[in-house]
């Protein structure tokens, strides 16, 4: 009954009803659960993960999404970095900061010695225009002018973004402490693009779950495991049955 009502709806919303999907591998094959909704004999929706690889021991049999997804949560929720590892946190990244505004104000340094050499070359074919009488040369010198000066501008640019952070290292670095501190706080917003950014960010690849058993330990980012301390026991990570 439940293959004869399976249905998936448009693609549009699809993600926003299972934002696991194409995330979690199944268990028992590793390829990606897809999900659907299925109506049941009296009419009502019902909101199911699976996996559809043909192969597998566990094709088309249906997941509930609150299952899978409650205990997803608990995995988020179990992602939090000790206090005495903010610290640590706030120098890792004040450290990369610091690393990447130097090479901002290497690269404007760069930048302003090729404005430099442009403006000799533009001095020097100004030079050969004054005293060139041959209309075929200055004209091929003054094409080759607008062709350093357009070099030039777009030089000139790039010498204005150089070296000049978009954001504050305060701004940055909050933002960054908001998700280190908890990933769960973002996904429960139920924002979906916060959630992308949650699956992106906080797992260095897809996590497994196998039916009955529940998730496989994930392997986190590097964010996470540079900070080591996280409040993720056994205790917490055990596999639901049932």
């Amino acid at each position: 009954r439940l293959r004869e009502g399976a249905r998936a709806p448009a693609r549009k919303d699809i993600n926003e009803d299972f934002p696991l999907r194409g995330f979690v591998a199944c268990g028992d094959c590793g390829k990606p659960l897809t999900a659907c909704w299925s109506k049941s004999q009296t009419g009502k929706k019902h909101p199911y993960y699976m996996c559809y690889a043909k192969e597998c021991s566990s094709y088309r049999k249906s997941i509930a999404r609150d299952k899978i997804e409650g205990e997803f949560e608990v995995i988020l929720k179990s992602l939090q970095p000790a206090d005495n590892l903010f610290a640590l946190a706030k120098a890792m990244f004040k450290d990369a900061w610091n690393q990447r505004l130097a090479q901002a104000k290497h690269a404007a340094a760069t930048i302003k010695r090729d404005i430099s050499a442009i403006d000799r070359q533009v001095d020097q074919l100004l030079e050969r225009i004054v005293g060139a009488e041959n209309p075929m040369v200055i004209s091929a010198y003054e094409t080759k002018l607008a062709k350093l000066e357009k070099e030039k501008l777009i030089k000139a640019e790039k010498l204005e973004n150089a070296g000049k952070p978009r954001h504050a290292f305060d701004e940055m670095f909050e933002l960054s402490l908001r998700f280190l501190s908890s990933p769960w706080n973002l996904w429960a917003s139920g924002q979906m693009h916060l959630r992308r950014i949650v699956l992106r960010l906080a797992f260095a690849k897809r996590i497994t779950y196998t039916r009955n058993e529940g998730f496989s330990n994930p392997t986190l980012s590097s964010p996470f495991n540079a900070l080591g301390g996280i409040h993720m026991g056994k205790s917490e990570m055990a596999h639901p049955t049932g």
